[in-house]
């Protein structure tokens, strides 16, 4: 009798903590990140081509949310420059097609858009709790490009980041750009 005793004892004292850390694990998947930028269509060849994508601070692809059509169906090839820093970190080359089929969409329409990552990696595998990077890579026109870096803290408290918007060449900035207000929440 003592001993259903203590072990009942014991596993009522256990399992608040066993049952926070799971707790903690469902909360991740409750919460999720989400992109909202502003998107300026521009009528031109080469340009409107973007990548958005998520890395680990050690700068290793975790997956892709979004990618261009164009460039995704081959146009890479053709035209090289067209989102080559994502199509490098993505393996674009030797991606199959379920793969590039999962990230691929059109050009987005001018307007307000919204991506959300919910914390898996590409073969959809939770994270763990902690710091990733939201990474935007666009083509302006030709080789003239602009790109976005945001760190995010994924597990606990709700947060968001305005992030860094940079240019190829830094007079692109004052001319048209793809994307701007670029904000990211984790809620």
């Amino acid at each position: 009798m003592m001993k259903k005793f203590n072990i009942s004892l014991y596993t009522l004292i256990l399992s608040p903590f066993l049952c926070s850390s799971i707790f903690a694990q469902d909360e991740n998947l409750e919460k999720e990140v989400i992109i909202t930028y502003t998107w300026s269509h521009i009528q031109s060849h080469g340009s409107n081509q973007l990548a958005i994508w998520i890395e680990d601070t050690l700068q290793n692809h975790i997956c892709t949310l979004f990618a261009t059509r164009f460039t995704t169906n081959g146009g890479y090839v053709y035209r090289p420059i067209s989102l080559s820093e994502w199509a490098a970190k993505f393996d674009l080359k030797n991606a199959t097609k379920e793969e590039v089929d999962a990230v691929t969409g059109s050009t987005p329409q001018s307007g307000k858009q919204i991506v959300k990552w919910n914390g898996k990696d590409k073969s959809g595998k939770v994270l763990p709790a902690g710091t990733y990077i939201v990474r935007m890579e666009a083509n302006i026109l030709d080789a003239d490009k602009m790109f976005f870096r945001g760190e995010i803290m994924i597990g606990g408290n709700t947060q968001q980041t305005t992030g860094e918007i940079t240019y190829s060449s830094p007079n692109l900035a004052s001319g048209n750009v793809l994307f701007k207000d670029v904000l990211v929440e984790y809620k």
